[in-house]
C-alpha cells in the first residue's frame, strides 16, 4: 500500500496545492467563515478520491469513470486511443498529464477536484459581482456538499471542467456587461469555446449562449440615449463575426471528416431534429434497453401538437422524474430528494426574479435563459435519471444563486425563532 501511495505523488501533490490555492486567495476574501466553509468542501471531495482509489469503488465512480481514466493511461502509453468515444478530448487531456507526470488513479481525481476547486472561486466572484456577499457561504455549502457533486467532481469525469468553464463563460459576459472591458470579452469566448471541447452538445450551446451574454443590457434598451444605437450596432456586428468564424470552423471539421461531429453534421444539414430522434431511440432501445432509471419519454413528430406535447414531457420528466411513483430502491429516494431540491430552488427563483427590480432583475432574467436553455438541451438528448442528475450538475449552481438566499433567510429566521425559546428555558 506504502508503494501504491508513492507512486501516487502527483495525487497526493494536487491535494497540498488545492489548500495552498484557499490560503492563498484568504488573503483577498479576508473571510475565516468562507475559508473554513471552502476548506471543509475540500476535505470532503478530497475524502471521496481517497476513498475511490484506495478503499473501494463509490457508487457513481464506475462505468463512465474508470473507462475514462484506462483510456487515459492508454493514451499516455501509446498516442492513441483504442476505442471510439464521445469523451475522446477529455480522456487525451487527461493521459496529457498522465504522460507528464505518472498514470495515476488519484492524480487524474484530484486534477477533477482542482477544476471544481476554480469553479467555487468562480462561484464567489459571481456572488460578489451581483450583490449577494452577505449569502456566499451558505451558498457554496449548498453548491460544493451536494452529493452528486461531492462524487462526481471527485473521480475522473469531465463535468468539474465543464462546470467550469460554463460558470467561467457566464462570469466573464457579465463582467463585459457590467464593467467594461475588451479583455473579458476575449475571456468569454475562450472559456465558452474550451467548454465546447468537453461535449459536443455544448459546441452547439455556445451559439446561443455568446449572442445572449454579448447582446443582452442591464437596463432598458428605451432608457439609453440615442447614441448608445451605434454602440448596439457595432455589438451586434462583433457578435456576427465570433459566430461567422465558430460556425466557419465547425464547417470545416465538418467537411474535413473528424469524427464525433454528427449532431453539428445534423444540424448544418436540417436534419437536427431527426437527429435527437433516432438517438433517444437508441439510447431506448440500443445502448440501455433494460436501464432502470429509463423514464421511457419518446419524441412524437407526426405532428406540430404531438411533438410541442412529448417535447414537454420530455423535459419535466429531466427536470423532475424521479416521481413518487417511480422509487423503488434508496437510490430512487436520492433522485426524489434531489429533484425535489431543484423544484424548490427552480421556484424560488422564478419568485426572486419576479420581486427583484430594474438591473437585478434583468441579471436574475438572464441568469433564468441561460439555466432553461441548457437544461432543454440536455433534456432532448436523456431518457433516464441517472444521466439527467449528471447533466444536472452543469446547470445547478444557476439556481442555487438565485434560489439559495430564499432558503438561507428562511432558515436564519427559524434558528433565530427557536434560540429565544431555548434561551428563555
Amino acid at each position: 500500500m506504502l508503494r501504491i501511495m508513492l507512486n501516487d505523488w502527483p495525487g497526493w501533490l494536487l491535494i497540498s496545492l488545492s489548500f495552498y490555492i484557499v490560503i492563498r486567495f484568504r488573503k483577498k476574501w479576508k473571510d475565516n467563515n468562507l475559508t473554513f466553509a471552502l476548506c471543509f468542501t475540500l476535505v470532503m471531495h478530497h475524502i471521496i478520491a481517497l476513498t475511490n482509489t484506495y478503499l473501494f469503488i463509490i457508487h457513481g465512480a464506475d462505468a463512465d469513470a474508470v473507462r475514462f481514466h484506462r483510456l487515459a493511461v492508454e493514451w499516455a502509453a501509446n498516442g492513441k486511443l483504442s476505442v471510439t468515444s464521445g469523451a475522446k478530448f477529455y480522456q487525451q487531456l487527461l493521459g496529457i498529464f498522465y504522460r507528464i507526470f505518472s498514470p495515476s488513479h488519484l492524480f487524474g481525481e484530484e486534477l477533477s477536484i482542482i477544476a471544481f476547486l476554480f469553479s467555487c472561486l468562480v462561484l464567489i466572484k459571481l456572488i460578489d459581482l451581483i450583490n449577494l456577499k452577505k449569502y456566499r457561504v451558505g451558498l457554496l455549502l449548498m453548491f460544493g456538499l451536494l452529493p452528486t457533486n461531492l462524487v462526481l467532481s471527485s473521480i475522473t469525469m469531465r463535468e468539474s471542467y465543464q462546470i467550469l468553464f460554463f460558470m467561467l463563460s457566464v462570469y466573464w459576459g457579465l463582467r463585459f456587461r457590467l464593467k467594461p472591458a475588451k479583455s473579458t470579452l476575449v475571456f468569454c469566448v475562450l472559456s465558452a469555446l474550451i467548454m465546447g471541447f468537453f461535449h459536443i452538445a455544448l459546441i452547439l450551446y455556445i451559439l446561443f449562449l455568446l449572442p445572449l451574454l454579448l447582446l443582452w443590457f442591464p437596463k432598458q434598451i428605451s432608457s439609453f440615449p440615442e447614441s448608445r444605437w451605434i454602440f448596439l450596432r457595432k455589438r451586434f456586428m462583433v457578435i456576427s463575426v465570433i459566430l461567422i468564424l465558430i460556425i466557419g470552423i465547425l464547417f470545416i471539421a465538418v467537411l474535413s471528416g473528424i469524427q464525433g461531429l454528427g449532431v453539428v453534421t445534423s444540424v448544418f444539414s436540417g436534419k437536427g431534429l431527426k437527429y435527437v430522434v433516432d438517438y433517444r431511440t437508441r439510447l431506448m432501445f440500443e445502448m440501455a434497453p433494460d436501464a432502470r432509471a429509463n423514464y421511457g419519454i419518446m419524441l412524437d413528430t407526426s405532428s406540430v401538437g404531438s411533438l410541442i406535447k412529448t417535447t414537454t414531457l420530455a423535459y419535466i420528466y429531466y427536470l423532475f422524474a424521479p416521481f413518487p411513483w417511480q422509487i423503488t430502491n434508496w437510490l430512487d429516494v436520492y433522485a426524489f430528494a434531489e429533484s425535489l431540491l431543484r423544484f424548490i430552488l427552480m421556484l424560488f427563483s422564478i419568485i426572486s426574479w419576479y420581486r427583484a427590480e430594474d438591473t437585478k432583475q434583468r441579471i436574475w432574467g438572464l441568469f433564468l435563459v441561460i439555466y432553461f436553455f441548457m437544461t432543454f438541451l440536455w433534456a432532448m438528448g436523456t431518457v433516464n435519471y441517472g444521466t439527467s442528475i449528471r447533466h444536472h450538475l452543469l446547470t445547478n449552481w444557476i439556481i442555487v444563486i438565485l434560489g439559495g438566499p430564499v432558503i438561507i433567510d428562511f432558515v436564519v429566521r427559524q434558528f433565530r425563532r427557536v434560540l429565544p425559546a431555548h434561551k428563555s428555558v
